[in-house]
């Protein structure tokens, strides 16, 4: 397997306003200048364009891009425009497309074309030329094995700097992509130690890596959970981690550029999933795809709607003699919600980090209800007095600042509640905790600020 050239290699002209629209100018009026303009622009924002274009427009553009450059192109795509695009792609540029690419990125995205093939279509394994990248389609996709990378650079432990550097200068070519660290191991590749660039350059030169190198460096098995080494890499500020077997075999390495895409991938997973969309969504999507993404969710939060309108009925003679009471429901309901959102943020960004044990959940259950507690009766406080003022009822001001306590106690409960028993039972917190608690709040604040209006002013 070719190695994708360095950064240092690549054209440097950024994706300016002006270069898009020199694009756009040649697409509607000089498709064949497009070559020209490509090939100066850097793969990373050629596929920043393609995701801006229409879907009728990537096939003139994808013919135009310099032939070296496709792979890379093709693997910095979001999830859902990169499937339409190797869609669009020959079955001759895919495999050149995959061939270019590191091993991870190469099996990720022999992952996609197998998962967009019908059963005639090729087989993910089939399209990777080497059997050590193939193993890579064997684990899990929350995985140290699915972020790792198998080129790494390896020496003996009797090695000299001077060997090192010079061979360094010699196949700068047939380098791993930025290096970063050296990983010595003995002859069957246990791995024995590291040693960083900036090691290596400071060493004499005639020192043995045995001698520099860190002795048992961090490591991580190829089953260990993605969360687990983002952690890793966050807590002791590496740009490299050796992922190793249980004997202490090398494997490969996991580095840090790995690491950021799958904290993005997993910030918009949160973001896309708390709205109920489809992080992967292409821009452009048809609109039945979009339509099949999005109306399940919202079915979801029809039903949630419904709970909080039956509420509502139950109580409608008493909205029917005090009209003030519509015009306030909706302060407390949604008051609520924004305080169950801060807790359930904050219970979830906890799991996430491993924060939370069965051994401090009650004790947070205790500080997030006392916290509650507090900020609803501040609350309760200002609308109480404001509604007092206002209208001159000082019964419906105590009615509300009740309401606004309880809701506010619903909001800590639900929210810590909520993320855990999804986490319990294997459901990410992220999907569904956010319309679970919204409806805690909405169904439990309009029950008791209309129950206790019911009983206390009419």
């Amino acid at each position: 397997m070719t190695h994708p050239k360095h950064y240092e290699d690549q054209p440097h002209i950024k994706l300016t306003e002006e270069a898009y629209l020199s694009v756009l100018r040649a697409l509607a009026n000089e498709p064949e200048a497009l070559g020209r303009l490509l090939a100066d622009i850097h793969p990373a924002d050629i596929a920043d364009l393609i995701e801006r274009l229409p879907r009728h427009e990537r096939g003139i553009i994808l013919s135009h891009i310099p032939y070296e450059h496709l792979g890379d192109v093709v693997a910095e795509l979001e999830e859902g425009v990169q499937a339409h695009v190797l869609r669009l792609l020959r079955p001759e540029e895919v495999r050149h497309a995959i061939a270019e690419l590191e091993s991870d990125d190469a099996a990720d995205m022999a992952q996609v074309v197998e998962e967009l093939a019908d059963d005639t279509g090729p087989d993910a394994e089939d399209l990777l030329d080497d059997g050590e990248t193939k193993q890579l389609l064997t684990y899990a996709e929350d995985t140290a094995g699915a972020m790792m990378q198998l080129e790494v650079f390896t020496a003996k432990p009797t090695q000299t700097a001077t060997e090192l550097l010079g061979y360094l200068r010699d196949s700068a070519d047939d380098m791993p992509n930025n290096p970063g660290t050296v990983f010595v191991v003995d002859g069957e590749r246990k791995l024995l130690g590291t040693v960083s660039l900036h090691r290596l350059v400071k060493a004499p030169l005639a020192a043995s890596m045995e001698s520099i190198m860190r002795r048992e460096p961090l490591t991580v098995n190829p089953t260990t959970n993605s969360d687990e080494v983002i952690q890793i890499f966050e807590k002791y500020d590496l740009h490299n981690l050796a992922v190793v077997e249980v004997d202490g075999t090398l494997l490969g390495r996991i580095t840090i550029d790995d690491v950021l895409d799958t904290v993005q991938a997993n910030a918009a997973y949160v973001q896309a999933a708390a709205a109920g969309v489809d992080e992967s969504e292409d821009l452009f999507a048809p609109v039945s795809e979009t339509t099949r993404h999005r109306l399940p969710w919202l079915g979801i939060n029809l039903i949630t709607a419904i709970a909080a309108a039956a509420v509502i009925a139950l109580f409608e003679n008493s909205i029917a003699q005090l009209t003030t009471l519509a015009v306030l429901m909706p302060i407390v309901a949604s008051m609520g919600g924004n305080a169950t959102t801060q807790t359930q943020t904050v219970i979830i960004r906890g799991l996430a980090l491993g924060q939370i044990t069965k051994q401090n959940a009650w004790a947070l259950l205790k500080k997030e209800f006392m916290a509650g507690g507090y900020i609803g009766t501040i609350l309760a406080l200002v609308m109480a007095i404001g509604v007092g003022l206002l209208y001159g009822n000082w019964m419906l001001a105590l009615v509300i600042a009740l309401a606004t306590v309880a809701n506010h106690l619903i909001a800590a409960a639900a929210g810590w509640f909520t993320p855990l028993l999804l986490k319990r039972f294997n459901y990410d917190p992220a999907i569904s905790t956010g319309v679970i608690t919204t409806t805690f709040t909405d169904v439990g604040g309009f029950f008791v600020f209309l129950g206790l209006a019911t009983l206390l002013l009419l």
